[in-house]
């Protein structure tokens, strides 16, 4: 057996201005099917059927999101431990978040009150020397290796979406709404996985989190407080409580992982986070990226940075990112194509496009005018139903000749 052992906290917090908490945490280690609470640091051997981490954001109401998410690590850990060890290990974790969309979906429509909940997933399955990373949503992983980090995941953004597309600049995001995402398990009735994996070194660490704290804390800081703090149960409290700090208007909750032991390999400065990242399920990003793998296998090269470094629209809106992010220090940060950067995904839908394919920002464009338009119309109804429209004067009775 490889001896990886596994240093984990976890915590989250219902955050300054929510009345519940809507998001939901899972670590466990599947070879001997203990959970961890989070509240301390847990240390445990990464057995044969690896550890999981999930971090997963309701949505759809106090009470629905709460279900949602609470469904989302419960079918994914009861649906790994279910499956046959001569599974492929990618293959287990997309299946468990397939299975988990499927049930959430028929739950929501088998109860009214339910309708329209959902919930992210951002999933981690640790085994050997590798993690393998399952994504849906905006919630997100990074990695932390010296004194670098890597954002792991890619949201699933209406932002994210028009830069990558090419229907807008990346210094125009600010210019579309930073609150819709695109798909979130139970939403649909088949949801499309991403799927990465990371091969691991000693001393990496793992920082899972919803956009409560994403939204909140710069890369930069999560570097800071789970590369270079010893205890990690103070380390999550730390960065819950700048998030608070800052406005605390969304949910916040924040896995942290830390891998030792002789099997893995010291990291030196050659050993870039990019370079340990691999590519295995585009997922939902194969809908408007064109269907070539080298596109994305061409993002994970190193490359100089500037920085030195609609039922598809679904009406999922959360909490806006009141705070200024500060800039992310260069020499922390690697380049990262999973940011709002230009990507070699971009490059290539510009170049596909020069050659006479069509161009889909256009459609993009017009689905948000229409969007917008409803959401005019819908606005301009209630101000007149409530506050403009006159109500018929009550009926004077007429005094007897």
């Amino acid at each position: 057996m490889n001896d990886v052992r596994v240093s984990v906290s976890a915590s989250t917090d219902v955050g300054m201005q929510r009345a519940g908490n809507e998001d939901a945490f899972l670590v466990a280690d599947l070879s001997t099917g203990d959970t961890v609470n989070g509240a301390d640091t847990n240390v445990h051997s990464l057995g044969e059927r690896g550890s999981l981490m999930i971090v997963s954001d309701g949505m759809g109401g106090a009470a629905a999101g709460e279900i949602a998410s609470e469904m989302a690590v419960t079918i994914i850990r009861e649906s790994i431990a279910e499956m046959p060890e001569s599974m492929e290990i990618s293959e287990r974790l997309k299946s468990a978040a397939e299975t988990a969309n499927e049930r959430i979906w028929n739950h929501s429509q088998s109860n009214i009150e339910l309708s329209g909940m959902g919930a992210t997933l951002t999933a981690v399955l640790a085994q050997g020397t590798t993690a393998y990373v399952a994504q849906v949503g905006d919630s997100r992983a990074y990695l932390v290796r010296g004194n670098k980090i890597k954002q792991l995941t890619k949201d699933q953004s209406l932002a994210q979406m028009l830069v990558d597309s090419g229907a807008i600049k990346p210094e125009q995001i600010d210019s579309v709404p930073q609150n819709v995402i695109m798909q979130a398990l139970g939403t649909q009735p088949v949801v499309k996985v991403a799927m990465t994996a990371v091969g691991l070194y000693r001393n990496d660490c793992l920082v899972i989190c919803s956009d409560g704290l994403s939204n909140k804390v710069t890369p930069d800081e999560l570097r800071e407080a789970a590369g270079k703090t010893e205890d990690l149960t103070e380390a999550c409290r730390s960065l819950i409580a700048k998030a608070n700090e800052r406005g605390g208007e969304d949910n916040i909750t924040v896995v942290i992982a830390r891998f030792d032991g002789e099997a893995l390999h010291s990291a030196s400065d050659s050993n870039s986070i990019t370079g340990s990242l691999r590519p295995l399920d585009r997922g939902y990003f194969s809908d408007y990226i064109p269907d070539k793998s080298e596109t994305w296998t061409a993002e994970l090269e190193d490359s100089p940075s500037s920085e030195d470094g609609m039922q598809q629209v679904t009406s999922m809106l959360k909490a806006p990112n009141a705070a200024k992010i500060e800039p992310i220090a260069a020499e922390a940060f690697e380049q990262d194509e999973f940011s709002s950067r230009p990507t070699a995904e971009q490059m290539a839908f510009e170049e596909a496009t020069q050659k006479g394919r069509p161009k889909q920002s256009y459609r993009l464009i017009l689905i948000i005018a229409l969007v917008s338009l409803l959401l005019l119309g819908a606005t301009g109804f209630f101000v007149y139903s409530v506050y403009l429209k006159q109500k018929p004067s009550p009926a004077v009775e007429q005094p007897p000749e």
